[in-house]
This record gives structure tokens, sequence and C-alpha cells, in this order.
């Protein structure tokens, strides 16, 4: 019983962050997405799913930067390829990058440091925690961003 209630309490956040994720690309016309929105579920294959995050998060960012450059359009009366340039970065990448980072080196650290000093184990746990709150910001910014829709 108290490993179900364990996997509710990472399983329901996680599908409700991957349909923000989902829904953050469909709210991108097509032609600026970087991938199909429904490709965020890949991330809930163990093992896959580590390394397949830090694709997604990098194609968001590519998509959301492609979309604000798209709504410029051509502007003669303004300063367009200085603010191209601005909003080709999205707010998202470093944030997401972090997470992901994170994520992995905890999960990396906890996994092998069994044997470790307890000092060292502390470390796993430090970046786990850390990697969570990147996390959480990176999913906060994902529905606030001034997208189409």
């Amino acid at each position: 019983m108290k490993q179900i209630v364990l996997l509710l309490v990472f399983v329901i956040p996680a599908i409700f962050f991957l349909l923000t994720q989902q829904k953050t690309l469909q709210a991108i016309r097509p032609e600026n997405r970087e991938m199909k929105p429904g490709w965020v579920w890949w991330q809930l294959i163990p093992g896959f799913g580590q390394i397949w995050q830090f694709f997604v998060v990098t194609r968001i960012a590519k998509s959301i930067g492609k979309e604000n450059v798209s709504k410029l359009g051509d502007s003669i009366l303004e300063d367009s390829q200085g603010r191209m340039e601005d909003l080709n970065e999205s707010p998202t990448f470093n944030t997401g990058m972090a997470y992901c980072v994170l994520f992995t080196l905890g999960g990396i650290i906890n996994l092998s440091s069994k044997n470790w000093s307890p000092y060292w184990q502390l470390i796993g746990p430090i970046f786990s925690f850390t990697g969570m709150t990147c996390w959480v910001i990176y999913w906060v910014k994902l529905p606030k961003l001034p997208l189409r829709r």
C-alpha cells in the first residue's frame, strides 16, 4: 500500500506537468513547433525518459522562440532585428536544462554513493532537491508564456 501511495505522489504531478508541456506546444502554431505535442509523454518511459527530457526542454524552448519571432512580422517602424534576437531565446531554456541536469546528477549520485562517506551521500539529495525546485519554477513559467490562443 505504501508503494502505491508513493507512486501516486510522484505520478500525478508528473502527469499534470506533461499536460502543461503538451498544452504549451499546442498553443504554438504547427509551423513553429520543433516537436509534436504528444511526444512529451515519452518522458514516462523509465530510463529513456531521463534522456528524452533534455530533448523536450530544448525543443519547447526553440518552439517558443520561433513562435515569438514569427509574431514580430516585418516591421519597418521598429528595431525588429534586435527584438528578434531577444525573443529567439526562450525564458524556459535555462531553468529547464537546470532541472534536467540536476535531476539526472542527483539520480546518478544517489545510485552510486552507497559505499561513499556519509558526507558525500548528502550531495545526491541536495542535487535532487535543487532539481525539483528548478522543475517547479520551469513548470510555473510554461503556462504564463505569451503565446497565442
